[in-house]
């Protein structure tokens, strides 16, 4: 009983989405740490029978105990409490619009649910009661500060006419400059969730190097978007993995020679360590010297480029097909 207990509150704190309307309505879908995937594609976590929505159409990401929402940047958009949205924090209760589908995203266990991040931040002010001693107090100090200040300054002559026709002030107070960082970082953080988004399809289809050059853009764009940051680490993983895989198959097809296969592979290899790979020059010096290399990146290139050599030699003597 204790166990059923327990199990039913942690259904009940952990957060879901419920299908409010479409088809499937009134399912439950409980999110996890996982990325979960919305739209068309039969490859989704969540397929929608709806012309309204693309193939792959949102993404809700986990990430230091908050959920957020990305349109992958779809025709139709996607709504979040009627309001388009390109990445958003998810809150308790917003309501989700994706074509004629309409979604609800519950989160109640925690403790409550932590602030929306916010663009420009704005600083908020806490009242305390209003006392008039203090006011008056500031009103003098600042008198006699003036009168010093006047008191210090040296006589200057008057000006001539023709230098108060000519001179033209600037802005008197600080309202009147323009707020051009602000606009400036607004601006920026667009870019950077364009190529973010960008990267996240190029990743979708397995497109790594693409996907890197798309993800390290957004964040010299915007340094603090967190999901550039946490896909490119998942990117370069996705190529050491591939690296392995291409790196193993094209020695077992090198040593059942198998060569142009082989090579096929090797390639593969080389081509993904595009930004890993070792300086000009290194693997000869480490072929010359015949020592071996703590960085698993640059032993896999040099090895793939010596085992191409190779292969290609026994094909042009006739010893592969």
């Amino acid at each position: 009983m204790a166990d059923a207990a327990e199990k039913k509150e942690l259904t009940q704190t952990a957060p879901t989405l419920e299908i409010l309307s479409g088809n499937n309505k009134g399912n439950h879908y409980t999110l996890g740490h996982e990325t979960l995937h919305v739209g068309r594609a039969s490859d989704n976590d969540i397929v929608l029978d709806d012309n309204r929505a693309s193939r792959h159409h949102v993404q809700i990401s986990y990430e230091n105990g908050l959920y957020f929402i990305s349109d992958l940047n779809t025709p139709n958009g996607t709504l979040v409490n009627r309001r388009r949205i390109l990445n958003q924090q998810l809150q308790n209760g917003d309501v989700i619009q994706i074509g004629s589908h309409t979604f609800q995203f519950t989160h109640t266990g925690g403790g409550g649910m932590p602030q929306q991040e916010i663009i420009t931040p704005q600083s908020t002010q806490i009242r305390s009661p209003f006392s008039l001693r203090p006011f008056l107090y500031g009103i003098g100090l600042l008198l006699v500060a003036l009168l010093i200040w006047v008191m210090m300054q040296p006589s200057r002559p008057p000006a001539s006419s023709a230098q108060k026709t000519t001179s033209s002030p600037g802005p008197s107070t600080a309202k009147e400059l323009p707020e051009v960082s602000k606009e400036a970082y607004s601006i920026n953080w667009e870019k950077a969730n364009h190529f973010y988004l960008s990267g996240y399809r190029e990743l979708l289809s397995k497109n790594y190097l693409r996907a890197i050059d798309d993800f390290k853009t957004s964040l010299e764009l915007y340094p603090e978007h967190r999901l550039a940051k946490l896909y490119l680490k998942k990117t370069e993983d996705s190529i050491t993995e591939d690296v392995n895989a291409s790196y193993k198959a094209g020695i077992n097809y090198f040593n059942s020679a198998q060569y142009q296969l082989a090579i096929h592979h090797f390639i593969q290899v080389m081509t993904l360590l595009k930004y890993r790979k070792p300086p000009e020059g290194f693997c000869a010096v480490r072929a010359e010297r015949n020592y071996s290399i703590d960085n698993p990146d640059f032993e896999k290139y040099c090895e793939s480029e010596q085992k191409i050599s190779e292969a290609q030699a026994l094909i042009s003597v006739g010893h592969g097909f």
